[in-house]
This record gives structure tokens, sequence and C-alpha cells, in this order.
């Protein structure tokens, strides 16, 4: 297409009256075709005043040969006059800014030769300008036909490329009027085919060359209303806003909901057109059904594009004796077992799906404008339902969250393609898509008397399809809130795996480039973090404080609490002494408890914290031999200081019981330690976090906290774990100072 205009700037406001006569899309023929004859007579004007135009003997070609010239229409022409004058015109052309894509024959006697095949097509629908030039091209129009093989096949090969160009997320939010799947240039070729085809279409049903017809009309006027506002054959958003006041539409959505449902119409028809010029005699022949049942089975077996418009052109007769249970059976049959991809696109191109689902029709052309959803609201549940099967067939696809699949049955993957039938139906509505979607889950299941738990399950899945990709992107997948968040959704269990899968499947159908192995990783690392021991733990906590009186202030203390803690310490005893020592007017007595799987811990409790508190709870244990393993140290509104301690030892809890009821002695020797590492984790105006790390010494959380405390910084929490060999301890303090300057203390007191 050119890049600028043939029309002078003066013409443009004419132009745009003209095309303001029509009521679109009802009308516009008639104005179109008016608007196009305006147009020639515009160009021939120009052309005319270049000099005689006409004794070169033109032959008009392509839009103009077919009178649907736009504005920015290329300007195909033949000329079979002398060529150096020719040569001449073109030239004086271009200085004048028109941009002609002429040519002159090689050979007069075969207009053909050297030509590609698509400029032998273009001599079918040639205008000769003169009586002359018009007998000419009447003797080579022949050529055209003794060519169709080559002229067909050069039309496949280029709507391959076109439509592999066009996949992208910009072409259902900006469709390209003239290169986009089902728009001009599929309409020009299919319309094309007809005549080079004859007998192929000979007893054919002309309904889709109708409708190819109309809707050549619809894209002619809005592409030359495009030209006119200046923009190209791409309806940008900014074109969509102007097209929708001027053609009085209610919104920029309703006209681009109209445009995409009109190009799929076209896509259609014309990838129809385009079958039919190769298919046999015998898969052309009419194919009879006898009931909805026998058009499912036959279109499994035949899921082909002639097969497809049998289908569509009868589509409605097979709903109507049904009731709403039969058609519920009849989904289950199409697509309990696993299908073949074509017959997935089958079952939307016919129009079986809205057929089962009839708020499909609600979403037909809905453009998603989140420049994230690759496709219309309608070929987006499709998308999804063909990569569930492909999920179901090939795990790979998923990447790493392949894993998953080995755990699910028929009857899961059963509910996960009913879900991705409805997970966006509600897109377009007022209220939340899946919230309203999950009704009409209800609303369909119900009338199709579906079982009561495969109504549960899908309602769910709709209504949280998007919970889980927030929290494994847009969240921390390993902290305690996230978890619990996700709890409280229902998200555990079989419905944990169905919704990670779920989720995956939609990104993939959303757009196939937001999926990366980075995103399937971190998905199943969210799967293993809340299937893993610790979340379970926080889990049968969080269910056990749900009958408590005072859940809220429970739940709020719980999470301030180390995982580790609440994975050791059985929900009861940990909530339990939690309430205790909120209760607790005074300081609570040491509590000594063994676990199963033969830990010791031993909880120190204070109201009130002070300077040196841990410094000096951690002597305390060492005063009597004891190794600290872990440690989770808190201070907690309205409960106090409140810290665990996992002892590294053989004596038994009553033992050490016995101990930590007597009085403290002298503070006992603090040996000499090393770290291997002591590293600033993050620093704000609230808090700094240190991260002690080193091989396991005798004394090495006792060096640290009498570290901390000579240098009068006051202790928030703190994490201790030992790890085999390894210590890994975490401190977090209230800031002092200047953190940098602490930092090299630290390392250079024990960092060698």
């Amino acid at each position: 297409m050119a890049a600028r205009s043939f029309l002078l700037e003066p013409d443009r406001a004419e132009g745009l009256a003209i095309l303001a006569k029509a009521g679109f899309p009802a009308d516009v023929r008639q104005v179109r075709e008016e608007f196009s004859t305006w147009l020639e007579g515009k160009l021939l004007q120009r052309l005319n005043s270049l000099g005689d135009f006409h004794s070169l003997q033109p032959v008009l070609l392509g839009s103009w040969s077919r009178h649907e010239l736009t504005p920015k229409s290329d300007i195909d022409l033949l000329f079979a006059g002398p060529e150096e004058q020719v040569k001449e015109f073109v030239a004086k052309a271009f200085r004048a800014g028109l941009k002609l894509r002429a040519r002159t024959p090689e050979s007069a006697k075969d207009w053909t030769v050297g030509v590609e095949p698509f400029d032998i097509l273009a001599l079918f629908n040639a205008q000769a300008l003169n009586a002359k030039t018009s007998e000419l091209l009447h003797a080579h129009r022949r050529k055209v036909i003794e060519n169709r093989r080559a002229i067909f096949k050069a039309i496949r090969s280029e709507r391959e490329e076109r439509r592999k160009r066009q996949d992208s997320i910009t072409n259902y939010l900006e469709p390209n009027l003239k290169f986009g799947a089902g728009g001009l240039r599929d309409i020009e070729q299919a319309l094309a085919l007809r005549p080079l085809f004859e007998k192929q279409f000979a007893n054919v049903d002309p309904y889709p060359f109708q409708v190819l017809t109309e809707l050549k009309e619809e894209f002619l006027f809005l592409r030359s209303y495009l030209h006119l506002l200046g923009s190209g054959d791409i309806l940008t958003a900014h074109d969509q806003l102007e097209l929708a006041k001027r053609l009085n539409m209610e919104s920029p959505r309703a006209l681009m909901t109209f445009i995409q449902s009109e190009l799929e119409r076209a896509s259609f028809y014309a990838d129809w057109v385009v079958a039919n010029c190769t298919a046999s005699i015998r898969a052309r022949k009419a194919t009879v059904f006898h009931s909805l049942g026998d058009v499912i089975q036959k279109l499994k077996d035949d899921p082909t594009q002639l097969r497809q418009f049998e289908v569509r052109r009868t589509v409605n007769e097979w709903f109507k004796p049904l009731t709403a249970i039969e058609t519920g059976k009849a989904l289950h049959k199409a697509l309990y077992s696993p299908v073949k991809d074509g017959f997935i696109v089958a079952l939307y191109r016919t129009r079986l799906l809205e057929g089962f689902i009839p708020d499909l029709k609600k979403i037909r052309g809905l453009v998603q404008h989140d420049h994230y959803h690759r496709f219309t609201a309608d070929a987006h549940l499709v998308q999804t339902l063909r990569e569930v099967q492909r999920a179901e067939s090939f795990p790979r696809t998923l990447g790493p969250l392949k894993v998953l699949t080995k755990e699910l049955g028929a009857a899961d993957w059963w509910i996960l393609k009913l879900s991705a039938l409805f997970h966006d139906l509600a897109k377009g509505r007022k209220g939340d898509h899946s919230s309203e979607g999950a009704k009409l889950v209800n609303k369909y299941f119900e009338e199709w008397q579906y079982p009561e738990h495969i109504k549960a399950d899908v309602h769910w899945l709709v209504e949280n399809h998007l919970i889980l990709s927030t929290a494994a992107f847009r969240q921390n997948p390993q902290a305690q809130t996230t978890w619990k968040r996700l709890f409280e959704r229902g998200v555990e269990g079989r419905r944990l795996l169905l919704l990670a899968l779920f989720t995956a499947i939609d990104i993939r159908s959303t757009n196939p480039e937001a999926w990366t192995d980075w995103k399937a990783k971190l998905l199943l690392d969210l799967v293993e973090n809340l299937r893993s021991p610790r979340a379970r733990s926080l889990q049968a906590h969080l269910k056990l404080i749900a009958k408590s009186p005072r859940p809220r202030e429970l739940e709020k203390w719980l999470l301030e609490l180390d995982p580790v803690l609440l994975e050791m310490i059985s929900p009861r005893v940990l909530i339990e002494d939690l309430q205790a020592a909120h209760k607790s007017k005074g300081d609570l007595p040491p509590k000594v408890i063994a676990t199963r799987s033969r830990k010791v811990w031993v909880r120190f409790h204070r109201k009130q914290d002070e300077t040196g508190l841990f410094l000096k709870l951690v002597s305390q244990l060492f005063g009597f031999g004891l190794s600290v393993q872990m440690s989770s140290v808190h201070t907690i509104e309205g409960v106090g200081v409140y810290d665990w301690f996992c002892l590294r030892t053989e004596k038994p809890a009553r033992q050490i019981a016995k101990w930590m009821s007597l009085t403290p002695q002298q503070p006992p020797k603090i040996p000499t330690v090393e770290w291997q590492s002591i590293d600033l984790m993050s620093s704000d105006e609230h808090e700094w976090i240190f991260s002690f790390r080193g091989r396991d010494q005798r004394g090495l959380l006792l060096s640290a906290a009498q570290a901390l405390h000579q240098e009068n910084l006051s202790l928030r929490w703190a994490r201790a774990h030992t790890w085999g060999h390894q210590v890994d301890d975490i401190f977090s303090v209230r800031p002092l100072g200047e953190v940098q300057a602490l930092l090299e203390r630290l390392r250079k007191r024990f960092v060698t």
C-alpha cells in the first residue's frame, strides 16, 4: 500500500462528506460505490494533468480495475503503449507524488511472460481504457485460466505466510483490514478463485460468495474512512475511537466486536473457497446428518473445512428438538474423552459451541483491550480448551509443571475442559467476570443436571482462576500471608493441583509467548510450598484458631512466628500457650516440651522487653551446657517477648525443665568463634536485617547475641538454624547509627 494518498488535501473533506451519508453497516454499498467513482475521477484528473495518459494504452489492474479504490490504494497499471513514453510518464508521476506501480509487457503477444502468478491473476479483472487495448486484453485473459494451478499455489503460499505474520496480539487488538485473517486480501482471493475453478463451484451454495461480497463492501468502506483520516490499513486504538464516533456506534468496543465478528465470518468462508479448489468430487459431496450426535461423530471423523461448512449452515437445526439435559449429555459426549485439536477448532468455527452454550454469542468478537490477550474473548475460550487437550495429550507443553499431570484422571481433565469454556464467559459484563462466570456455571450445570461435585469444582475454578498467578508472580510464594490468603480461598489438595494446571493453561491460551519455563518454575514452587509440611502446619493452626473466640488476634500473632516453629510445635500446644501468654499479667515460667520428632523446645516469655534480654536467655541455656540448634525469637504486641529455642541435647525434657526453674548463675565465659560471612540483607528506617553464616561451633549464637548487645542494638526478631554443620542466623534490629560502619565492625570482629 502506498504511504501517501493520491488525493490532494482539499479533496479530503469532500470525501468524508460522501462517506458520512452511509448508515453503517446497513447501507454502505451504494455510498461506497459513489465514493469509489468520485475517487477514480480525482485520480484520472491528476493523471491526465501529467500528459496524454490514454495514448499510453493503460490497463487498470488491482483495486482500480475492480472499482474498489481507496485513497491510499496502490495504483496498479499495465501500459501497452511505447515503453520510452511510459517510462517518461511514470517518472513525471513520481515527481508529482503519484507512486504508480506500472509495467509494460515483455512480450506484446503474451502479457504473462516474466510475470508473477499474482500479476497474471490481475489480468482477469483488468480494465482497458480504450477499445484497442480492450481487444488485446481480451485475447490475454485466457492465459489466466491456463495458469490457474500456479496462481492457486501462489495464493495458498501467500495466505500461509500472511497468517504467520498476522498471528499476533496486535492483529486482534488493532486488526489489519487488508492483510489480516478475514481481511480484504482473503476476500479478494476467494472471489477471484470462483471463476478460475468453475467446475468446483458449479453447483455449490452461493451463500458464501454473497457473504464475502457484503463483507468486502464493509471493509472497503472502513478502509476508505481510515485513509481519509490519515491512517493506513491497521485499525489502531485511536482510529477505533474516531470511527466509532463517526459511525454512531455505541462505543469503540461495540465497533471492534462487530468488526472482529465480521473478520471471523470472512475468514471462515474464504477458507471454504480455498478448500473447495482442490477437493475431490467425493469430498464435495453433501453429507447427510441425522442428529446432533451424528453431527458430532462425523465432525470428529472429518473436521475439515468442507465438513465444517456443512455443519455451520445447519447448526441451529440440531439443538431445537433437544432438552437442556440432552444438550448437556451431547457436550459430554463431544469433549469428555481426548479429541483431536482439529475437532475443537471445528466445534468453534461451526458455531456448535454456541449451540451448547448460547452465552458464547454475547462475547463473539469481543476484543480484550489489555495488550496481553492475543485473542478475542470467544476465541480465547476455545484456545484454552485446546490447551487443556494439549496438556492432557502432551504434558511437556507445560514445561516443569508437567509433573503435576501425572496425578490427574479422566474426570479431572473433564473438569478442566469445562472450566476452559466458562472461565471468561462473563467478560464484557458488569461486575467481576470471575464471579459472574461462576454464576453462569451454576445456571448451565443445573439445567444440564450435571453432578453436584462437578458443578462445585468448576464453579470454584472459574471463580478463582486468577488468584494463583497473582500469588506466584506478584507476591512472595514463601510467605505465610500468601499461603493464608490461598488457604482461605480453598486452595488445597486436589483443587490446588487443578488450579495450578489451569493457571498454566490459561496463560498459554492468553498469549503463548507469555508462558516460559521461568513462570512454570515459579508456579511449581508455589505448589510445592503449599503442599509442604510447613504450609500444612500453618493450615492446621489456622483451622484450629478459626474455632477460637478471638481468631483474628490469634491469626495475627501466628503469622509473626517463624514457619519452622509452626511446623515443629503442635497447633493445640502453640495456640493454648499464645493465649496463656496474652492473658497472663506477668511473665510465664519457661516451658519445656518434647516433640514427636524427639526435639526438645524451650519457650521463654516476658511481658516487657528489656535491653540484653536475648543475650541473657541464650547465656542461661549455654550456662547449662545446652546447645541451640534453632531459635525463633519474637516480640509480639499483646503477647510480649515470646522466644522458642530448639536444643541439641540427649537430656530428657523433665531434667531441662528443672534446670530452667533454677536461678541463673554467673554469666558463662563466651568462647572465641569465627563466622564465614556477615551480610546486610536489607535496611530501611524501621529495621536492619543481618545474616550471620558459618560452620557449627560451640557458642556461635551466644557470641552474635553478645556482639549485638555491645553495639547497643535492640533486637526485633531473630531466626537461628543449624543445618548439619552449617549455621545460618538472621537478626532484625532497630536502626542505630550508620549501618555500613556497624557491618564493618562486626566483620572485623568475627570474619577472618
